[in-house]
């Protein structure tokens, strides 16, 4: 997978110590539209204790080989039930992947995939890059087919969109380079957002606007300082009229495991109503 991005992708469900509510029983369209256009590989981890659908969009993209399911197979404490075992397997899938490929995984979370508090992270260790209302995603009834030609055809805009996100990590991981290198990395990202809403303005389907937060772990002692970049950050091209679409930078949860990388461990999203 060299210069690709994977995604470990989960339906709607939410874990809180050893309970689990399964607000729906497949992926969500909306989550999964968002992840096809900006990663390469989706992976929707099996759990043995506890099996979860993927929907005909998650079959379709499995026999397009876009999608794989790793089954979780190490056996599970008898005293956890299936909250603890889902997540296990979840988490048990991102770390066996991140292992045979650093930097290439990251897991999607939030009310959309999984939500599970704080499990296998520490709080105040890592950064936070928030873009609000910024990123157009397809809307939740576009054809998978659509999107798959999309991203073919606008590779290039959607690799520098990526591509720049991660370069504001670097700009943290070495925060010897001061303010001037982050906010060259910071423009740098406005610009590749720009591209990324005029391509889609131009697509002949629907699009929303997206609020995105990526996690990012970092060597301990380099969060000191994070706070400072937060300030003086540019705003973004808003996809709707009278909307504000901003960047903002500051301390985060990191992983309780694993080394940093040059990519985020985690991505958050949170999608809204108006499309254009």
């Amino acid at each position: 997978m060299a210069n690709e991005r994977g995604l470990v992708i989960s339906a709607p469900v939410v874990i809180s110590g050893d309970s689990m509510l399964i607000k729906h029983a497949w992926l969500d369209p909306q989550e999964l539209r968002f992840s096809l256009l900006f990663w390469d590989r989706l992976e929707h981890p099996v759990s043995q204790s506890v099996q979860i659908a993927q929907g005909s969009d998650g079959d379709f993209l499995e026999q397009s080989e876009i999608l794989q399911r790793s089954i979780w197979s190490q056996p599970h404490r008898r005293d956890h039930l299936h909250g603890e075992q889902y997540i296990e397997a979840y988490i048990g899938v991102f770390r066996s992947l991140d292992k045979k490929e650093p930097g290439v995984w990251s897991i999607a979370t939030g009310e959309r995939a999984v939500s599970f508090g704080d499990y296998d992270l520490i709080a105040g260790r890592g950064a936070l890059v928030q873009l609000y209302r910024a990123i157009p995603v397809p809307d939740k009834d576009v054809p998978l087919q659509d999107i798959l030609e999309f991203r073919e055809k606008r590779k290039a805009e959607l690799h520098a969109l990526r591509h720049h996100l991660e370069a504001i990590y670097q700009r943290i991981l070495a925060a010897g380079d001061g303010a001037l290198a982050m906010n060259s990395a910071v423009e740098a990202l406005q610009i590749a957002i720009t591209n990324q809403v005029k391509v889609s303005k131009e697509a002949r389907f629907q699009f929303r606007p997206v609020s995105l937060n990526a996690s990012l772990n970092l060597l301990k002692g380099v969060s000191i300082g994070i706070a400072a970049f937060a300030t003086g950050l540019p705003l973004v091209p808003t996809l709707i009229a009278g909307a504000v679409a901003t960047i903002s930078i500051g301390p985060g949860t990191s992983l309780t495991w694993g080394k940093p990388t040059g990519t985020p461990f985690r991505y958050v999203s949170a999608y809204h109503d108006e499309v254009f």
